[in-house]
């Protein structure tokens, strides 16, 4: 058995801190309670403790969370805070570490505020899932923030340099202070009926109180409604308002807000440059490639030689000629011989064959063969026609023969 087989102390601390600190409920919680030996250090952290009838809780508040309250606080005072509760490995007691502290009733907004954000989230209007991308070159661009702010300026300045192309439409609204609420979200809506890419709303940093206005219920809901791609631009980034959560990007200045609605024009260009560079490469490579194809399709023999392909094919053509000319020659002899055998049966059977042994062919005027006695008459003109001419008659008389 060796000493390594068991956890030290410090481990153990270390891993009840990692089981404190994966605790999502652990991580926000505001409690209520009693202020007691309150102290701040010259560090300008704050210690003290967080009491009630029955139970203390030891808490820490350091300096860029303490240098922002609003009040003194004093031992003694009822108080609301804010903050995750993890263990102190080197004392072992688990703490909570305190980003907002306010007096009770004051304190008061806090709660509300949260039960406002369990609310809403379990509406889904917080869901990343909903978040839309930013269009990456916006047309037209809406601001709603303060008119004349230092916000407005540097975001119109920023715009302007990095996409000079967008068009920048402001809806100028209160950011803080009575009637910010209202303003805000009557310039939301206005800039739903503008034809822009994407919508941001911030100002500067502030108090919680300054910032409150941007917890609006009906605002959070109408840039959750927004028929564009929204970023929220409210505060620091240790400040959350509730118009962080719900746009579809969240960024931490008014630059910040600039630079995520466009690019860089010098970017872009670069960009372009590079791409143009990539593709005349690109065609380069495929030119020599085909070249190379090219002069390897010219190498071969077809190519070097093209009647090569056909030569043998043109001695083939030829031969068959020649043999297809003898077929159709001894067709035409043997056809000559059929055409002299059937003149010679069409002569015997021709009665002119029989001119040259003594007889003759009585015809009329017209070249009809006269045959029988009863075809003329006296005074009628006939033709004897022999072997080597014809002689004209004129009938006399005639006489029929029993045969």
């Amino acid at each position: 058995m060796k000493i390594s087989d068991y956890p030290s102390v410090s481990e153990f601390c270390a891993h009840l801190r990692e089981k404190f600190e994966s605790d999502y409920e652990l991580r926000s919680v505001v409690l209520h309670g009693e202020l007691s030996d309150y102290k701040r250090y010259p560090s300008g952290h704050a210690y003290f403790t967080l009491k009630d009838a029955d139970s203390i809780l030891p808490g820490v508040m350091w300096r860029s969370y303490a240098e922002r309250l609003d009040f003194a606080p004093k031992n003694g005072d009822e108080v609301l805070v804010h903050g995750s509760v993890t263990i102190y490995p080197k004392n072992g007691r688990y703490q909570i570490y305190v980003d907002r502290m306010a007096l009770f009733g004051v304190g008061a907004e806090l709660l509300k505020l949260k039960a406002l954000t369990k609310k809403l989230s379990a509406e889904g209007l917080f869901d990343p899932s909903r978040k839309r991308p930013i269009p990456r070159f916006p047309s037209t661009v809406g601001i709603v923030t303060a008119r004349g702010s230092a916000a407005i300026k540097d975001m119109v300045v920023n715009l302007q340099r990095r996409w000079p192309m967008a068009d920048i439409i402001v809806f100028p609204s209160l950011v803080q202070g009575k009637g910010a609420p209202e303003e805000l979200l009557k310039a939301v809506r206005l800039s739903q009926s503008y034809p822009i890419d994407v919508l941001i709303i911030g100002r500067g940093g502030g108090s919680s109180e300054d910032l409150s206005a941007f917890n609006d219920e009906a605002l959070v809901r109408a840039l959750a409604a927004s028929k564009c791609p929204t970023i929220s631009a409210v505060g620091h980034e240790i400040d959350t308002s509730l118009t962080d959560l719900v746009a579809d990007l969240r960024v931490s200045t008014p630059t910040g807000a600039a630079v995520a609605a466009v690019p860089d024009k010098n970017d872009v260009i670069q960009g372009i440059d590079q791409e143009r560079e990539a593709l005349f490469f690109d065609l380069k490579k495929q030119i020599e490639a085909d070249q190379r194809a090219l002069d390897s399709l010219k190498s071969r023999p077809f190519f070097q030689d093209p009647a090569r392909i056909y030569r043998d094919k043109i001695d083939s053509l030829h031969l068959l000629q020649k043999e297809l000319l003898t077929a159709e020659s001894h067709r035409l002899e043997m056809r000559k011989k059929d055409v002299g055998l059937a003149k010679g049966k069409l002569s015997a059977l021709s009665p002119y064959a029989v001119l040259g042994r003594g007889y003759s062919i009585l015809e009329g005027e017209n070249g009809e063969v006269i045959t029988s006695v009863k075809q003329t008459k006296p005074g009628q003109v006939i033709i004897n026609r022999m072997e080597d001419g014809a002689v004209r008659s004129i009938v006399q008389d005639h006489k029929e023969e029993a045969k």
